[in-house]
């Protein structure tokens, strides 16, 4: 006798005859998919990001200018790039000439530093004669914020001043973005910027007017060649020819916090306002103001007075009206939408609200490390791209003019500029000094990195050491000893006094 659980079935075998292979699935990437549940990814077709850039450049410029004038988080990121990449003092200028033995050229250096500093005065760089380096500093920086970039037109000769050269700063709707098409020769216009074959600029085709002041015929198209115009661009897609707005991400997401935050803030009105409302149980009883004169009384009640004692007729009920908002759900939601907004902006959510609620040493000088080194980015796209450009055709116009009295054989000798932004203040400055101390002890730094990371120059730093110190010899002040203790009582003077 068999055990029935050893019988083979017939049902049994014909489930294993009817058996079919597997399909060998192909490994692929899934995030290069759609999917119904994963909402978000679509199939995109095949398009450069310079295609999608001149499409979109006008609609994300429009939307960060609304986002500017009315979002505080959109504000305070231009503040904030205004003050950590041009700072209070400006991108500053330290000369290097070197002379053939190696030695730093301190007279060249020296003039080159005063006549720059003299150009750079409110009213000389600018061709309308209001505005000071700085002050063009802190323009390009909010375009670059606003429109991804900015555009300065160099003017020489006559319009030049005495330096011989002055700048304008060019609004973005003056480039004609629909100005596209090939040229002969292999060349290419891309959105109203006119490239060779090898993709380098050759010319900006720009309006002279705003299109709306285009009346009287007063608008037309003019191509300025590429040495007279500077294009500040932050470098980060391969070929492209305009960037995107900073806050290009996180628009969508201000622009939904705002209406969140409006909503909720009617919320909370009508809250605190303590609405009362009245049930009637019959259509007859009505609830109006009182009035002696009139037998049908007055006018139905919509507002009721602090202090006010109402008679209710029959058939009528108060009924409160007591919504619960703002919760304790919004604070923390708020948090998280901020600290998104944040991350698309490159800063860190404390900085951006200024919210330090459970901010620490470690945290701060983490999140402070990462933006700092995006803010260090930032200056050094803006000196590579403007500063540097603009020095050189200063420097040859200055030689040229003679407003800078060196010889103009050696202008590639002169053409030696290093550029010193603003620093940063260390999160915990007593652990920072104690180990800047050692690094310099052990030969790791220099005193110059060290005078760098803090947007001094090591130079300034020394001169001012010295004129401190021979300020102090003169007046026989002496900072390095203690303070001499005050004469203590004589003993003998105590013992003589009865």
């Amino acid at each position: 006798m068999k055990f029935p659980f050893l019988r083979r079935r017939p049902a049994a075998e014909a489930e294993i005859s009817a058996r079919v292979e597997p399909v060998v699935a192909k490994r692929s990437f899934r995030a290069a998919h759609s999917h119904r549940l994963a909402g978000g990814f679509n199939v995109f077709g095949s398009v450069s990001p310079r295609e999608e850039t001149r499409r979109e450049i006008r609609g994300l410029v429009s939307h960060a200018r609304h986002a500017s004038q009315n979002f505080d988080h959109a504000r305070a990121y231009e503040m904030l790039i205004r003050r950590h990449v041009v700072g209070p003092s400006g991108i500053r200028l330290q000369m290097n000439v070197v002379e053939d033995d190696g030695r730093r050229d301190l007279r060249a250096n020296t003039v080159i530093e005063t006549a720059w500093k003299k150009w750079g005065r409110k009213g000389s760089p600018s061709i309308c004669g209001r505005l000071s380096f700085w002050g063009i500093e802190c323009q390009i920086a909010t375009a670059i914020a606003r429109e991804g970039g900015a555009f300065v037109r160099l003017h020489r000769g006559r319009k030049g001043g005495p330096f011989g050269l002055r700048i304008e700063p060019i609004p973005f709707d003056l480039l004609d973005l629909d100005h596209t098409q090939p040229i002969p020769g292999g060349g290419y216009i891309e959105s109203g910027i006119e490239f060779d074959a090898d993709g380098r600029p050759l010319a900006f085709h720009i309006w002279t007017a705003p299109e709306d002041v285009a009346h009287m015929g007063i608008r037309r198209r003019v191509r300025v060649p590429a040495r007279d115009m500077v294009h500040v661009l932050v470098p980060e897609e391969i070929g492209q020819a305009l960037n995107v707005p900073r806050s290009s991400t996180a628009l969508r997401l201000m622009n939904m916090a705002d209406a969140f935050q409006k909503a909720g803030m009617e919320a909370a009105h009508f809250g605190a306002a303590a609405m009362l409302f009245f049930k009637r149980e019959a259509e007859t009883s009505t609830l109006s103001q009182t009035d002696d004169t009139a037998d049908d009384g007055g006018p139905p009640i919509d507002t009721i007075e602090a202090g006010t004692i109402l008679d209710l007729p029959p058939g009528v009920e108060p009924v409160p009206h007591v919504p619960h908002y703002p919760d304790a759900a919004v604070e923390p939601f708020m948090r998280n939408m901020n600290a998104s907004t944040a991350s698309g902006l490159g800063v860190s959510r404390e900085t951006l609200t200024g919210d330090l609620t459970g901010a620490n040493f470690s945290s701060l000088r983490a999140g402070k490390g990462e933006e700092r080194d995006e803010w260090r980015m930032l200056q050094r796209a803006m000196f590579e791209s403007f500063h540097g450009v603009v020095f050189s055709q200063w420097l040859n116009m200055a030689l040229l003019t003679q407003a800078v009295r060196l010889p103009l054989a050696k202008i590639e000798k002169f053409d030696a500029a290093e550029w010193r932004p603003r620093g940063w203040p260390s999160v915990n400055p007593k652990d920072d000094a104690t180990a800047a101390e050692k690094d310099l002890a052990l030969g790791l730094r220099s005193r110059r990195e060290i005078a760098a990371e803090r947007g001094r120059d090591i130079e300034e730093v020394d001169k001012e050491i010295a004129e401190d110190k021979q300020r102090a010899e003169r007046l026989k002040l002496d900072f390095g000893s203690s303070p001499p203790k005050p004469p203590g009582p004589d003993p003998d003077k105590e013992d003589a006094d009865p």
